[in-house]
C-alpha cells in the first residue's frame, strides 16, 4: 500500500512535472508565436508603406512619361483657340503656328474694314476718291450720294521654312477691290522669297510706301509712283543692313498706246522693264531712290512701219521721323516720267496712255511729274491724325490725246483715328480734290468717310 502510494505519488509528481514542462513549453511557444506574429505585422505595415510610396513614384513616373505627348496637344488647342502658346510661338514670325512634321510655319491675318462714304459732289467712283473721276462740266453728273462697302477687307497667308539657311517664304494677299466684281477676291500680292531672289507679284521697286500715312480713303495715295506688278527681283544689302539695293525685271503695261486713227498694228514691247533702286537708313531718316527703263513699241502691220521709244521713270521718296519715339513723322515722294505716266496712279486710274501713235505712225510720248506729301501725328496713345497731299501733272501732252482727259490732279486728306485696342480702330476722314482737263476745264469735289478697322 505504501509502495503503491509512493509509486502513485511518484507517478503523480512525474505527471505534474511533465504537465508543467509541457505547459511551460506551450507558454514559451505561445509567447514566441506572439512575438513572431508581431514582427510579421510590423513588416507587413512596412511593406504596405513601401507599396504606397512605390505607387506614388509609379504615378509620378507615368505623369512625367506622358508629359511630352500631352502638353503639345494642349498647346495646339490653346493655339487654335487663343493664338498664344509658348512652345509654338516664334518671336521672329508673329501669329504663326508650325506645320507638324515639317520645318514650315504658317500665318494667317489681315483686317475687316467697313466704310461709310458721303460724297457731296457726285464723284464718278463711289468706292474711292479718284482724281480722274472728279466732275468737270457735269461729267460725271454732279450730285451728292452715300455709299457703304467692305471692299478693302483683306486677308493674307504666309509660310516660312524656319530651318532654311536663307530666307525661304511664300506670301499671298487678297482683297475685294475688284471694280468689275466687288464680291470676288482680288489678288494683291503673290510672291516667293528664296534667299536674295523675289519672284511673283508685289510692289514695284518704284513704290515707296513709307511715305504714306494711314488714310481711310483707298485712293489717298493717288499720286504715288508704282503699283503692284509681276517681277523677278534680286536684292543685296550691307552687313549692317542700313543700305540696300536691288535690280528687277518687271511687267509693264506695254499696250498703253493711244491709236486714234486705228493704224494697222499693235502695241507691244520686246522686253520687260528694267528697274533698279536703293535704300539708305539712318536713325531718323529712311530714303529710297528708284529708276526704270522701258521700251514703248508700236508693231506696225501692212504698210505701217514699227515705231519705238525708250522711256524712263525716276523717283525719290522716304520718311523723316520728327521725334525719337517715332510718334510723329513726315513722308515725301517726288517723281518724273517720260513716256511712262501710267506709273503715276492718278493717270493709271484714269486710263491715260503713255503715248499716242500719230497718223504718220510715229510715237508721241507723254511726260509728267508727281509729288506726294504726308504727315502722321500721335496726339495721345489712343488718338492720332494723318494728313496727305497729292499732286500730279502731265507736262508734255501728245496732240492726239482727248481734250476731256485729266491733265492735272490734286487732293488733300485729313483724318482723326481712335485706337480702341490692338484689334479695333475707328476714324473719320475729310478730303477735297481738284481736276483740270487737257482742255483747261476744271472741277472740284469733296467727300467725308467713316471707317472701322478690325485687325485679326
Amino acid at each position: 500500500m505504501n509502495k503503491l502510494s509512493r509509486l502513485s505519488n511518484c507517478q503523480t509528481s512525474v505527471l505534474l512535472v511533465s504537465i508543467f514542462f509541457i505547459m511551460t513549453a506551450e507558454a514559451a511557444d505561445s509567447a514566441y508565436l506572439d512575438e513572431f506574429e508581431r514582427r510579421i505585422n510590423e513588416e507587413r505595415h512596412r511593406l504596405d508603406a513601401m507599396e504606397e510610396q512605390l505607387d506614388r513614384l509609379r504615378s509620378a513616373g507615368e505623369v512625367e512619361k506622358e508629359a511630352p505627348s500631352v502638353e503639345p496637344i494642349n498647346s495646339r488647342q490653346l493655339m487654335a483657340a487663343e493664338g498664344r502658346s509658348d512652345p509654338y510661338l516664334d518671336e521672329n514670325f508673329s501669329k504663326s503656328i508650325p506645320l507638324v512634321g515639317s520645318p514650315w510655319r504658317f500665318s494667317f491675318g489681315g483686317y475687316a474694314k467697313t466704310d461709310l462714304i458721303h460724297d457731296f459732289s457726285g464723284s464718278g467712283n463711289r468706292r474711292q476718291f479718284v482724281l480722274g473721276q472728279i466732275p468737270v462740266d457735269d461729267d460725271p453728273s454732279e450730285g451728292s450720294f452715300s455709299h457703304m462697302q467692305v471692299s478693302e477687307t483683306r486677308f493674307h497667308f504666309e509660310t516660312r521654312n524656319m530651318e532654311s539657311p536663307h530666307e525661304n517664304s511664300f506670301f499671298l494677299e487678297l482683297d475685294f477691290f475688284d471694280e468689275n466684281n466687288p464680291s470676288s477676291p482680288r489678288l494683291r500680292h503673290a510672291y516667293v522669297r528664296y534667299g536674295k531672289l523675289l519672284a511673283g507679284q508685289t510692289w514695284t521697286l518704284l513704290s515707296e510706301l513709307r511715305q504714306l500715312p494711314l488714310m481711310l480713303d483707298f485712293a489717298a495715295g493717288d499720286s504715288i509712283l508704282g503699283g503692284r506688278t509681276e517681277q523677278l527681283r534680286w536684292t543685296e544689302h550691307s552687313q549692317d543692313k542700313t543700305f540696300g539695293w536691288a535690280f528687277a525685271l518687271e511687267n509693264f503695261n506695254d499696250s498703253a498706246i493711244y491709236n486714234p486713227t486705228n493704224l494697222n498694228g499693235s502695241a507691244r514691247s520686246d522686253f520687260p522693264r528694267l528697274t533698279a533702286g536703293f535704300t539708305k537708313l539712318w536713325d531718323q531718316v529712311e530714303w529710297s531712290n528708284g529708276a526704270a527703263i522701258t521700251q514703248l513699241r508700236f508693231d506696225g502691220a501692212e504698210a505701217v512701219s514699227d515705231s519705238t521709244e525708250i522711256t524712263f521713270t525716276a523717283t525719290t521718296a522716304g520718311r523723316v521721323y520728327l521725334d525719337k519715339s517715332a510718334g510723329h513723322w513726315f513722308g515725301f515722294g517726288f517723281g518724273y516720267q517720260s513716256g511712262s505716266i501710267t506709273d503715276v496712279i492718278t493717270f493709271a486710274n484714269a486710263g491715260i496712255p503713255n503715248a499716242a501713235i500719230n497718223a504718220e505712225g510715229n510715237l508721241d510720248v507723254a511726260k509728267g511729274w508727281n509729288t506726294q506729301l504726308g504727315l502722321h501725328w500721335n496726339w495721345t496713345s489712343k488718338y492720332s491724325s494723318n494728313f496727305s497731299y497729292a499732286y500730279a501733272k502731265m507736262t508734255d501732252v501728245p496732240e492726239a490725246f482727248e481734250q476731256d482727259w485729266i491733265k492735272i490732279g490734286s487732293a488733300f486728306h485729313a483724318n482723326l483715328l481712335y485706337k480702341y485696342d490692338n484689334q479695333l480702330t475707328v476714324g473719320v476722314e475729310v478730303m477735297t480734290g481738284e481736276r483740270e482737263n487737257i482742255s483747261g476745264r476744271d472741277g472740284d469735289a469733296q467727300r467725308i468717310q467713316f471707317s472701322t478697322f478690325y485687325y485679326f
